[in-house]
C-alpha cells in the first residue's frame, strides 16, 4: 500500500510512478462529488470514475495493474463520507494497492462473508 500525497484543491494533476508504471492522476470536484481520471504512458486509462470512500475507483480496468482507493480519516468505517476537496491530503486520503494486495482484500472479504 502505497499514500499517494495529495493537495486541498478543486483541480488537480500531478504525475506518479505506481508499480513501474508511469502515472498521470487528474481529481476534479464538480458539484459534491469528487472524480479522479488516470492516465498511463500518455494513453487514458479510465476518466471520470467517482471517487467514494473504501471502494476501489477504478474498477477492472484493462491495462493498469493495482487498485486506487480513498479513505475518510475522520470517521469510522461504517460511516466514512464522499471525499471533497477541501480535505483532500488530510481528512481525505488516497491509496494505491499493488495487484498482490487486492487480492488479500479480496479474499479477506470473501473469508469474512463466508463467516457471516
Amino acid at each position: 500500500m502505497l499514500e499517494i500525497p495529495l493537495e486541498a484543491y478543486q483541480n488537480q494533476s500531478f504525475m506518479v510512478t505506481l508499480n513501474e508504471q508511469d502515472c498521470s492522476i487528474a481529481l476534479y470536484q464538480r458539484n459534491s462529488r469528487l472524480y479522479l481520471d488516470l492516465s498511463m504512458d500518455g494513453s487514458v486509462v479510465r476518466q471520470g470514475a467517482v471517487c467514494l470512500p473504501q471502494a476501489g475507483i477504478l474498477g477492472n480496468v484493462r491495462g493498469f495493474a493495482g487498485e486506487l482507493f480513498m479513505v475518510d480519516l475522520r470517521t469510522q468505517p461504517e460511516k466514512q463520507q464522499p471525499p471533497q476537496w477541501e480535505g483532500l491530503g488530510t481528512r481525505w486520503k488516497l491509496f494505491y494497492f499493488s495487484p498482490e494486495e487486492v487480492l488479500g482484500l479480496r479474499q479477506n472479504a470473501a473469508r469474512e462473508a463466508l463467516n457471516g
